[in-house]
């Protein structure tokens, strides 16, 4: 299945399109939000948030065809 992915800020890193910080993920059906944070290789401690088409999910999210990942880090600002 694909889904689309989004990073953000210091994730960008991570992202096929360090300027976009998008890019499309083919998963195995039945995949969950864990599984496609280590595809990108994306360090589970460097994860605050994670959102499946707009709502707050957990990493042990089973995605779905066409699904819509945004993964946020921890913020901090003055």
């Amino acid at each position: 299945m694909k889904i689309k992915v989004k990073v953000f800020a210091t994730l960008r890193k991570y992202a096929a399109d360090e300027s976009s910080g998008e890019q499309e993920l083919e998963l195995a059906e039945g995949a969950t939000v864990g599984e496609a944070l280590a595809e990108l290789k994306i360090p589970e401690e460097e994860v605050a948030f994670v959102f499946v088409n707009s709502t707050r999910k957990k990493l042990d999210e089973v995605l779905a065809e066409g699904d819509e990942l945004g993964v946020f880090p921890p913020i901090a600002g003055g």
